[in-house]
């Protein structure tokens, strides 16, 4: 990606999109619905983010889409750049917001000029349809751009995978984690994570029976993998992650479970 044609395009957009639409009163009307929606972005505005001070790199969760998408909190049905005092987004008025959020609920034209409303108020407008017509095709460049970058991030997942290792980041968690407890692996912003279990997973019970046959331990009560199993599992990562990525493209949450990767490497093993 051209970084200063990226930025070209989002800060444009952004003062198209703010001055093409009218809209109500948010800050006293709604409950900033508009927050509500999930969002992709480019791993180069999330990396502004960050140095802006709006995020760190746990709010941005691997996509199949863009990069990243921003991380959103279930409970509260929000982004997490929603702001409770503001009532609104964080980067509003920075003029790097990402593009997708400025379609709501207006899109880009209005040519049966509707009543335009959202979850909460109506008088929506767009004033100026030329600026907003000349903004959506920028947001198909922007997409295009966005669409590039994360093909080549996409790339270096064994970048990840070796930067897990190597820094011993990975091997670490997995000596503190029971096995009852590890469901497999998370792509994160630059390493290779553990992935939790919901609940109780059995999937880790046939890697301790392959790698460690002779371990004498309860399943259940094992509070810790074993060197033996570790060494497997690093094994089992490195072939099956990347060729699930080659196969299926990436998960839409980074999260490569036993049971994703197992099927793989069993369909791979028959055939």
């Amino acid at each position: 990606m051209v970084n200063d044609k990226f930025w070209e395009v989002v800060k444009k957009y952004n003062f198209l999109m703010r001055s093409a639409i009218q809209g109500p009163d948010c800050i006293n009307i709604c409950r900033a619905d508009c927050c509500s929606i999930k969002i992709n972005v480019p791993k180069v505005l999330a990396e502004e983010y960050i140095k802006r001070g709006y995020a760190n790199k746990t709010d941005f969760i691997r996509n199949d889409v863009f990069s990243f998408h921003l991380r959103f909190d279930e409970n509260k049905g929000k982004c997490f750049l929603y702001d409770r005092e503001l009532n609104g987004c964080l980067v509003h008025d920075s003029g790097i917001k990402p593009p997708q959020c400025w379609i709501y609920p207006t899109n880009f034209s209005n040519p049966e000029h509707k009543d335009i409303s959202c979850k909460r108020a109506s008088g929506w407008k767009i004033i100026d349809s030329k600026k907003s017509e000349e903004a959506e095709k920028l947001l198909k460049y922007y997409v295009f751009l966005s669409k590039l970058e994360a093909k080549k991030e996409l790339n270096l997942i064994k970048n990840r995978i070796s930067n897990a290792l190597t820094k011993n980041n990975l091997i670490e968690l997995l000596k503190h984690t029971s096995p009852s407890n590890l469901a497999g692996f998370q792509d994160t912003w630059d390493k290779i994570l553990t992935l939790s279990a919901q609940g109780v997973s059995l999937q880790m019970k046939k890697f301790c029976e392959k790698y460690n046959h002779k371990c004498g331990f309860d399943y259940l009560s094992c509070q810790s993998i074993c060197a033996k199993v570790i060494e497997g599992l690093v094994d089992f990562l490195r072939q099956n992650i990347i060729r699930y990525v080659q196969t299926y493209g990436p998960d839409h949450e980074g999260e490569y479970s036993f049971l994703k990767l197992t099927k793989l490497a069993n369909n791979i093993y028959i055939t």
